[in-house]
Formats: structure tokens, C-alpha cells, sequence
């Protein structure tokens, strides 16, 4: 059963991702040579716009790591879908560029821009593949 909390949670994790990428349009990433870790984390965030535009959330929240989930008191993989569902189900679509990707070997940092905001998707290595930590502006 949902409790009012972990609900709530879910919901504000949704809002904050509405934060980020307001707007309409269509999904739109630039293609950059790089490191495999950079081309891994441009990937990613590609498909975590994607995900959105096309209200896929099961698989929004399958890029979300451990701790996004602890730091955000999202106590599981379903809270999560609910949250997004609540939260983007009538958002516009986003338009979205990556402008740059750094990486500092425990955190993998994406500046991108979606619908005009600039904002930055924090990724960690979890079991090998690259998952968010954190989206913000």
C-alpha cells in the first residue's frame, strides 16, 4: 500500500525531473566522439529524455541508481512510476542537447540543456554501468 510519504516522494522526484526539462518538442542529443565512460554517459542521458518523451518511466527508473533512490526516500522501483506518472504523464515533450560531459573517476557529471534550461545529470558507476544519481539545475 502506498503511505502518503513515500508517495509524496516519489511525486516530488518526478516534479524535480519537470523542473529540469519543461517545455515542448521532441528529443534531440548531438552525436560527440569520446571515451567509452563519456559515450556510456551521453547513453544514458539520451535514454533518460527518451524515456520521458515517450512515457516510458519503468524504464526512467530502471537508469535511477541505489542512492538516487535513498537520497530521494523513493523506497522502491514502483514508487518511482508512480511518482513519474503522477508527476510527467502531461508534461510536454523535451528538446534536449548534451553540451558537455566530465568526469572525475567516482562521479560522471552531464551539463545538458532541455527546452532552454540548463541543468546537470549526475551519474554514478553501479555493477559496471553508469546510473543517475542526481538531475538538477
Amino acid at each position: 500500500m502506498n503511505t502518503p510519504r513515500s508517495l509524496g516522494a516519489a511525486v516530488l522526484t518526478g516534479l524535480a525531473v519537470a523542473t529540469f526539462a519543461p517545455g515542448v518538442g521532441a528529443g534531440s542529443g548531438s552525436a560527440h566522439g569520446g571515451s567509452a565512460s563519456e559515450l556510456q554517459a551521453r547513453a544514458v542521458v539520451r535514454q533518460f529524455f527518451q524515456t520521458i518523451n515517450a512515457r516510458e518511466f519503468a524504464t526512467t527508473c530502471d537508469l535511477m541508481s541505489v542512492r538516487f533512490y535513498r537520497l530521494n526516500h523513493v523506497p522502491d522501483k514502483r514508487h518511482c512510476v508512480i511518482g513519474l506518472t503522477a508527476g510527467l504523464t502531461m508534461s510536454p515533450t523535451v528538446f534536449f542537447r548534451i553540451i558537455s560531459v566530465h568526469s572525475d573517476g567516482e562521479q560522471t557529471v552531464v551539463r545538458a540543456a532541455a527546452n532552454g534550461a540548463a541543468g546537470k545529470i549526475v551519474l554514478v558507476n553501479e555493477h559496471g554501468r553508469l546510473k543517475i544519481l542526481s538531475v538538477g539545475s
